[in-house]
């Protein structure tokens, strides 16, 4: 039987459901596992592409991973027996003895579901509106700080059915914030494929102070820039999920990119390879995405103008509230031939600059900054350049209307750093600090979101700091001043506390600035 017919099928789609909770539990029962074992972690395989669909594909999924949690984890052999037992139920069981059977293994080995109050009313919901429903479901669960109860968690699993069949989160989405106009300056863009978020980002009423929730693909084992990108494009299906599981309470952005070209003839393939990102980047934010972030590589200046201007006018967004970003490799050299002569850019400062201005022409609405290299993990970017450097590309871009972001290498000691230059926004996950990693293969692993509230703490604290008040001012007047609503003597002090900031000097200035008439 196809999918396509499994999917008019009650009995089959109940089973499908069944099965796709069983799915879940495993990999639950594998991260508790690894977070227990206090020893290096190890892992031989990347994150799968493939996800089983078909009852037939899941039956077998299921099988294998069993058999794999009791070689790795003889701890587990016997949560893996039972699920067994579960599997061979699946054709001679009802849906509800089978659902029966998976609450008993839950509470047994899991202990992630709350009792179910009895009162199904508020679960039983029309089909066009179930992702909705669910969407408001998991906020309700966040914001009264309880774990699901077996019955929400099927609702859950209905609407990730629903949404693998087409259906689309229609609640509203977060936009993200202006410098100024936020919680914060400086926002915390937690990172992953999508699953660590489902399970954690946005499973703690905390996590969501201050964050954006990035969704791209990180893991590249130890291979090279020039063969896979340092970070990729994820499946739609999850950045579907995680809208649905964050709802209207963070904005939510996905990584799409760098051009793919076949004959590496730009203009031969910028049809394509326009029409196809294009496609790609129209397909997320009609999730509710607010942010879409292409990679500018094997360009030269001019050719990531026109790239830009492109793809600009063939995506399928809302400028006012969806952007646009274009990230800048610090670390790969630019050929500038723009004017008719050549010019090659190789020093970081000049790399970024030249970013702020290439994104100004080609229309995006965002410059990122990142320093990944061919190793992995990555060195801070932080580290990669000066405090004054760092300050100047914030400075320089938001004075020209853009959004700014730093990447690669984060971890608790660089967040300090960031945030006291007043970018916007800071990419932090991986194996930096949110992901186990096998450092002999490179493969990540479970996601550790407990790591979160240090991420927070830390942002918050250098915010509080002079220098990190002193940035997040700057970073207030040089937008104010993009949008031409500065006097003259804003002006003049929005150019002296830029040069006390890069001298890492700003007492005196912090309570002397007008901001009144700024905002």
């Amino acid at each position: 039987m196809t999918v396509m017919n499994e999917l008019r099928d009650t009995r089959t789609q109940a089973q499908r459901l069944v099965l796709a909770q069983m799915m879940e539990m495993i990999e639950i029962a594998r991260a508790s596992a690894i977070r227990a074992r206090h020893e290096p972690f190890r892992k031989k395989e990347p994150l799968p592409l493939f996800k089983p669909q078909s009852v037939e594909e899941r039956t077998a999924y299921i099988r294998s991973e069993l058999g794999k949690l009791s070689a790795q984890y003889g701890e587990l052999s016997e949560f893996a027996q039972a699920m067994g037992a579960v599997l061979q139920h699946v054709d001679t069981f009802s849906a509800a003895e089978l659902e029966e059977e998976l609450q008993d293994l839950r509470r047994q080995w899991l202990d992630d579901v709350a009792e179910d109050t009895g009162d199904e009313r508020e679960l039983e919901v029309d089909a066009s509106v179930r992702v909705d429903a669910a969407s408001v479901l998991i906020d309700t669960i966040r914001r009264e700080r309880r774990m699901p109860t077996h019955r929400e968690r099927r609702t859950i699993h209905e609407a990730y059915e629903a949404l693998a069949q087409g259906a689309r989160l229609t609640l509203p989405y977060k936009p993200m914030p202006l410098p100024g106009k936020g919680t914060t300056q400086t926002y915390m863009s937690v990172t992953d494929p999508g699953e660590g978020h489902v399970l954690g980002t946005s499973t703690d009423e905390d996590y969501m102070r201050g964050v954006i929730v990035h969704v791209e693909h990180l893991e590249r084992g130890h291979e090279d820039r020039s063969s896979v990108e340092s970070y990729r494009i994820p499946s739609v299906l999850n950045v579907a999920k995680v809208r649905m599981h964050v709802g209207p309470r963070a904005p939510v952005t996905s990584f799409i990119g760098r051009p793919l070209f076949d004959s590496g003839r730009f203009h031969l393939d910028l049809w394509k390879v326009v029409h196809t990102m294009a496609a790609a980047a129209s397909a997320m934010f009609q999730q509710g995405v607010a942010e879409c972030k292409f990679a500018m590589e094997r360009m030269t200046a001019s050719q990531i103008i026109e790239f830009m201007r492109s793809l600009r006018s063939n995506v399928l967004r809302n400028p006012r509230t969806q952007y646009l970003s274009a990230a800048f490799n610090l670390n790969t050299p630019i050929l500038d031939d723009r004017g008719g002569v050549e010019r090659r850019v190789t020093e970081r400062r000049e790399i970024g600059l030249l970013g702020i201005e290439l994104v100004k022409e080609g229309g995006f609405d965002k410059v990122t900054w990142d320093g990944s290299a061919d190793t992995y993990p990555s060195i801070p970017v932080m580290e990669q350049i000066s405090h004054a450097t760092a300050v100047e590309l914030v400075h320089r871009a938001h004075e020209r209307g853009l959004l700014t972001y730093f990447s690669a290498g984060f971890r608790l000691p660089q967040i300090a750093a960031a945030v006291h230059v007043g970018v916007d926004g800071v990419g932090i996950g991986g194996a930096q600090i949110l992901r186990y990693m096998d450092s002999d293969t490179g493969y990540h692993g479970p996601f550790q979101p407990e790591n979160i509230p240090a991420i927070l703490a830390a942002r918050d604290e250098a915010a509080q700091s002079p220098l990190g008040r002193a940035a997040a001012l700057l970073a207030r007047l040089d937008w104010a001043s993009s949008q031409g609503h500065l006097t003259d003597a804003q002006e003049k002090m929005r150019e002296e506390l830029f040069e006390a900031l890069c001298r890492k000097e700003v007492e005196g200035l912090i309570g002397a600035t007008p901001m009144q008439s700024a905002a």
